[in-house]
């Protein structure tokens, strides 16, 4: 039987830092376990601002066990762009894609299932 592939979504910011938290930890800890064929990781509005300026210890080093585990983080490029972070967050790796839509959209088309924070 073979394993499903995961979208985590992040959508909470800084107005819910614990939701932020989960979604990074479950998806670096569920692609660790090999719970899943593939993870990956979008950030969607909030979340992308929260992530490019937090100085939160504990986001921080669940970001980069993300990184740590190979896995792709997108971010919408005019939310980021609305923010002012999008230079941080290319330098955090996130892939800047045109729309978070689309993008949720397409993976959801090459089989993965969103998991919503």
């Amino acid at each position: 039987m073979s394993k499903s592939k995961a979208l985590f979504v992040i959508l909470s910011g800084a107005e819910n830092p614990v939701n932020v938290l989960l979604g990074l930890n479950m998806a670096w800890r569920t692609m660790n376990s090999g719970a899943f064929e593939d993870v990956k990781l979008i950030l969607v509005g909030q979340a992308e601002d929260f992530i490019a300026k937090t100085d939160d210890k504990d986001i921080l080093e669940a970001y980069e066990q993300i990184l740590n585990n190979n896995i792709m983080s997108h971010a919408c490029v005019v939310i980021a762009d609305a923010y002012g972070v999008t230079d941080i967050l290319i330098n955090k790796k996130v892939s800047m894609v045109p729309s978070a839509g689309g993008c949720i959209a397409q993976l959801m088309s090459e089989g993965y299932q969103p998991i919503t924070f």
